[in-house]
């Protein structure tokens, strides 16, 4: 095998870097840059099965024997420096409410003055390899694997609306078909213990002597040095999710056949438990229902809709080939957590199907953005793009393509001159 070729087939996870000012944010990718220890991540030093020294060239070859089958040595980082910008209007009752007016890539190093989407780093989670590497996926790490979140995003509220715009983004272009965890890893940077937050320690950073800052960037213990090795920390995080199963599995001892058994039963239990709990909430035919896309279970009706609907457009977002403020709603906000949503108890998580686990949502009692442009409060969101919308069943229509279909009961007779039904 050729070094090209062998270069070529090294994983690569990709890792935004977020901040709320580009110039701080263009900063923290110079130093990354210039750090050629936080280019790649080794998945041996990771997994924590081996303490050979890996500067040590003669243990090249017994170190990679330590790895499981499947998992590469080396995962290259790709850093994507992004600028997350917030705006506010105000509401009916003349409060002032701050949302997120976009997140947007500028460049490997963060100077473009004009952001881009960050859709197009999504479009990858669907590409495969040629018949002849039997369909594996070509990035282990589809879209985009990790988030770092700082440089300015300071509060807890400006980090849970980056993180559901992020969230968001991705369930629109997840692929179905993984059996892995490729979900996104999104952290926020945390203050060192002697301060209450991060504007106090970055305010500490600016007042420092230029030779204490670089003395400080070098050590990665407070400013721009610090957020570059908590960006890479995400990184590994992402490859150590990506390959927990084979991590796991090649430091767990062997076990009693039995054990393995009874514990498979109790992984499969929530399952069973989570199939029970949705066929316990009742859904009337004769309203308008929407079901998984995928396996076509029946989800919620329009009485699990939010009552009364939200306001459109109550501010603009402006995007490329949109006319402003006339977004349309393209998703679904239900009023309160089904039981197949196990309570919500989280502050934001995401909604799968009970029945194929397929990922049809997600919540954030802080609110998420409508398609249409108006932040809802709290929020359980559903994409239309997820769903299939089913007519009440005395219709006999469908009105999404799918297999499933009702047929008219032969008992029942429509009168033509009544709307009641003789049975």
């Amino acid at each position: 095998m050729s070094t090209e070729t062998a270069a070529a087939q090294i994983p690569v996870c990709r890792v935004a870097i977020v901040g709320a000012q580009r110039q701080r944010v263009a900063r923290v990718a110079a130093i990354i840059h210039a750090d050629e220890s936080l280019a790649s991540v080794d998945t041996l030093a990771i997994s924590g099965s081996s303490s050979v020294d890996p500067s040590s060239s003669r243990n090249n070859t017994s170190r990679l024997q330590e790895l499981p089958s499947g998992v590469p040595p080396q995962v290259t980082i790709e850093y994507l420096p992004c600028v997350a910008t917030f705006d506010s209007y105000e509401d009916e009752k003349g409060e002032s409410v701050r949302y997120l007016a976009k997140l947007e890539y500028h460049g490997p190093n963060g100077t473009l003055v004009n952001g881009k989407s960050l859709a197009p780093f999504f479009d990858h989670q669907h590409e495969s390899d040629d018949d002849d590497n039997n369909g594996e996926v070509q990035n282990p790490f589809p879209g985009i694997a990790g988030v770092a979140i700082g440089c300015g995003v300071d509060t807890d509220d400006d980090f849970a609306k980056v993180k559901t715009f992020l969230d968001a983004l991705s369930s629109s272009c997840i692929s179905e078909a993984t059996d892995v965890d490729v979900s996104m890893i999104i952290e926020c940077i945390q203050p060192n213990t002697e301060f209450s937050s991060m504007k106090e320690e970055n305010d500490l950073f600016r007042d420092m002597s230029d030779e204490k800052k670089r003395e400080a960037v070098k050590n990665r213990t407070i400013g721009p040095g610090k957020m570059a090795f908590f960006a890479y920390e995400v990184a590994e995080k992402a490859v150590q999710q990506r390959w927990r199963k084979e991590l796991l599995a090649d430091n767990k001892p062997e076990t009693d056949t039995q054990d393995v058994t009874q514990n498979d039963a109790d992984e499969a239990a929530p399952e069973l438990v989570e199939i029970e709990e949705a066929a316990q909430h009742f859904i009337d035919p004769e309203k308008t229902r929407y079901a998984c896309k995928r396996c076509r279970s029946v989800l919620f009706s329009t009485d699990d809709l939010e009552d009364p609907p939200h306001a459109q457009s109550l501010h603009n977002f402006g995007r490329r080939g949109q006319t402003s403020g006339q977004g349309m709603c393209q998703n679904l906000f239900i009023a309160d957590p089904l039981p197949w949503m196990h309570g919500c108890n989280e502050m934001e998580g995401k909604l799968h199907c009970p029945k194929c686990q397929t990922k049809v949502g997600h919540y954030s009692w802080t609110g998420a953005q409508c398609s249409c442009g108006t932040w809802v409060t709290p929020a359980i969101l559903v994409p239309v793009s997820k769903v299939d919308e089913m007519k009440p069943a005395s219709q006999n229509i469908i009105a999404a393509s799918g297999p499933l279909m009702f047929a008219q009961p032969p008992n029942v007779i429509v009168q033509t001159q009544s709307s009641t039904l003789d049975l």
